[in-house]
């Protein structure tokens, strides 16, 4: 995650883990706004965010007054927001305009040569077991993994897929956890996002695991997916939720596309106090 990225909009040069960092933050702020109602931010659902460029292994990385916390009610993530100023360059009439504006932040870019994927989904399987005995009739999670390389904590690709398989097999009354995988890379390859079949892929081992480890979506999902890219809902009959080779422009699409249920609301999710939880994972 160290790797360099692209550039920024005042063309510096970013890391990948910057820009995973970024794309999961302004996520977070737009779910927050999402949520707002009249009296506040309602507790819709509970989001965790798991690391693992701290310590070598997979840990929840929130900041500040959410260090130590796992699933975090959307109101609490809300008022735990560390403010921080940024330049950002803006064309005013042709000419470079540089302000300094506030963000808000939750996780930070942090990256070590290490990727113990296996170790993140079961945090994420231990978290979300006891999660779904106290909300059985929830909407089921949704785990998102963003990696920019191969889990180096498993033997063989056949123990990381049992382990995904575990934790998709986890499930509410409303169906079971989603699973979405983001590869991202950087490179000049063009980004495959949510194939409908594996030979879609390029010819990479990597790609096709990470195929078969996420989940199929769903048929709201697939409507989404086709009016956004433009595609055949009626020769779409299935996608996964996956990005391979993806560029920061298709994280930000899938991280939309994966939280899109989250925010969805019905009669019944209004008279409910939480009703989702969504999981990022970096």
């Amino acid at each position: 995650m160290n790797t360099t990225f692209g550039v920024d909009d005042n063309g510096q040069t970013i890391s990948r883990a910057q820009v995973v960092a970024d794309a999961l933050n302004r996520t977070l702020d737009e779910l927050i706004n999402r949520c707002m109602r009249d009296e506040g931010v309602r507790d819709y659902f509970d989001i965790g965010v798991i690391g693992y460029g701290r310590t070598n292994r997979a840990e929840f990385c929130w900041l500040g007054n959410l260090a130590g916390r796992t699933l975090v009610p959307i109101s609490e993530v809300a008022e735990n927001a560390e403010t921080i100023e940024e330049e950002t360059t803006t064309m005013v009439r042709g000419q470079p305009v540089v302000e300094r504006v506030a963000v808000s932040r939750w996780v930070a870019p942090v990256a070590v040569e290490s990727t113990p994927m296996n170790g993140a989904l079961r945090l994420a399987q231990s978290i979300l077991e006891p999660w779904i005995s106290a909300n059985p009739g929830s909407f089921p999670p949704a785990v998102i993994n963003i990696t920019d390389g191969m889990a180096n904590d498993v033997d063989s690709d056949e123990e990381l897929l049992a382990t995904a398989r575990r934790l998709t097999g986890l499930k509410t009354n409303d169906g079971h956890v989603l699973l979405m995988n983001c590869h991202i890379s950087g490179g000049d390859d063009a980004p495959v996002v949510f194939p409908s079949s594996a030979g879609q892929l390029p010819d990479d081992t990597y790609a096709r695991l990470l195929f078969e480890m996420s989940s199929e979506l769903s048929g709201r999902h697939r409507a989404i997916i086709c009016e956004l890219f433009e595609r055949d809902l009626k020769t779409t009959p299935t996608l996964r939720g996956m990005a391979f080779n993806a560029d920061a422009v298709a994280l930000v699409k899938l991280l939309d596309i994966g939280t899109r249920p989250a925010i969805v609301f019905n009669q019944a999710a209004e008279a409910s106090s939480r009703d989702r939880t969504t999981e990022f994972e970096q």
